[in-house]
């Protein structure tokens, strides 16, 4: 089904993108029935999510429908456009045929794991390195009290720092409050945004973030289930502040409402521009915390907050900085070993017990995670480490990192020797 508004001749002829970006979004929406964790959020018109999902399209279709499209932008010369329009023409093509990708795989085409993070993500695989985790362990080895088994000493040390039931609601709405500060002194925040944190119980999730549209997000915190304190602080950062809500907020006022960009407006968990943005979300944390102010908020706020010594912080705060290396650099290459079939799913299992120091529940969480969503830790890890190199540690680096989280930019354009600044 090809809306009455579209086709790739007039389109190219007319040098219209917004005719493109209108289908695009069809089809993103019309193959996230298909793979339910492709669309993250939409907060496009109503009316062409509702034409869309009148009916159902095939993968195969879908391919072939981005195919066309990408035919289409080759007719339509970059060089004629005006202002920005040659970037989004650019941005444009990598979305489009990041979605013809995962519409392919859908439909059955064969591909290895390693070409399917090149075409989803515009990225390469981690180069083999067998001692990836030596020094994160060896910080944790020298860090954690006792002796003996490291998985069991880790366990037992963060276990001893999970929120009570009673201090979950004043720790996130701290950790969400003084984000938001610290990201508002350095980045200006749409009229209007917001973020609403609530409570859930009987879900299998520790929360979960949802844009809504309008500069409005809403997160549920699951009060059932263990969260470590550093946790709290980490989806404040990477969920809210100044991570995916605030991106998302920014990214719909300045590209969809000012510049008429609808393909802005559905946002997928596969393509080259989510993986600079999930590694901006990711970077967040350092950007707004850097070291030695995340271990004095937990000393002085959270720890009290949460009923813990405040004496402990300054360890607290070791541990997790190279437990969270250490977790995203080992789900990228146990995803990678085992989806691309060095590993079998035995092994990513033992792999994430003892390597990753997760217990037998978490490690199997965290093995249906990387089923479920294949090349995204990859994409997570590397589109951290591209970010983290482009803002650098320069004067500007606030300027880069607000360049790289709120415009659609792909990882070439950070990695190329005369990327913006």
């Amino acid at each position: 089904m090809e809306p009455s508004t579209y086709t790739g001749k007039n389109a190219a002829e007319a040098r219209d993108m917004d005719a493109v970006a209108r289908f695009y979004v069809k089809c993103a929406l019309w193959l996230g029935t298909h793979d339910p964790v492709f669309v993250d959020a939409y907060f496009g018109p109503a009316a062409v999510r509702d034409e869309a999902l009148m009916v159902t399209v095939p993968p195969d279709r879908i391919a072939g429908y981005a195919a066309d499209l990408l035919a289409t932008l080759d007719r339509i010369d970059p060089d004629r456009l005006e202002g920005a329009g040659r970037m989004r023409h650019t941005h444009l093509r990598e979305m489009i045929r990041a979605l013809e990708a995962r519409a392919g795989i859908l439909a059955g085409e064969s591909t290895t794991f390693d070409a399917e993070i090149e075409a989803l993500y515009g990225v390469a695989a981690p180069e083999d390195d067998p001692a990836w985790y030596d020094e994160p362990h060896a910080v944790l080895d020298s860090r954690l009290p006792g002796n003996g088994d490291l998985s069991a000493r880790y366990r037992a040390y963060m276990d001893s720092f999970v929120i009570p039931p009673g201090g979950l609601e004043p720790v996130f709405a701290a950790a969400f409050a003084e984000s938001r500060r610290r990201t508002a002194e350095r980045l200006l925040l749409p009229a209007g945004e917001r973020l609403e944190i609530g409570y859930a119980s009987g879900e299998p999730w520790e929360a979960y973030v949802r844009y809504l549209g309008d500069g409005t997000s809403l997160i549920r915190v699951n009060a059932d289930l263990p969260v470590t304190v550093d946790r709290a602080l980490a989806y404040a950062c990477h969920e809210g502040y100044p991570g995916r809500h605030t991106m998302r907020a920014i990214r719909e006022a300045a590209l969809v409402r000012a510049r008429g960009w609808i393909e802005h407006s559905v946002v997928t968990l596969a393509s080259p521009i989510a993986t600079v943005a999930e590694g901006g979300a990711v970077l967040g944390e350092e950007m707004i915390f850097p070291a030695p102010e995340r271990a004095r908020f937990f000393e002085e706020v959270l720890f009290p907050l949460a009923g813990f010594e405040p004496a402990d912080a300054d360890l607290f705060d070791a541990v997790v900085t190279a437990s969270t290396a250490l977790n995203l650099t080992g789900n990228a290459r146990v995803a990678h070993g085992y989806l691309g079939g060095a590993l079998s799913r035995e092994e990513a299992f033992r792999l994430l017990q003892d390597v990753l120091l997760l217990d037998p529940k978490a490690a199997q969480v965290r093995l249906r995670f990387i089923e479920e969503f294949r090349a995204y830790p990859v994409a997570l890890a590397q589109g951290y480490r591209i970010v983290r190199d482009y803002v650098g540690d320069g004067t500007d680096r606030w300027e880069r990192f607000v360049h790289a989280l709120t415009e659609p930019v792909l990882p070439g354009d950070l990695t190329s020797s005369d990327s913006p600044g």
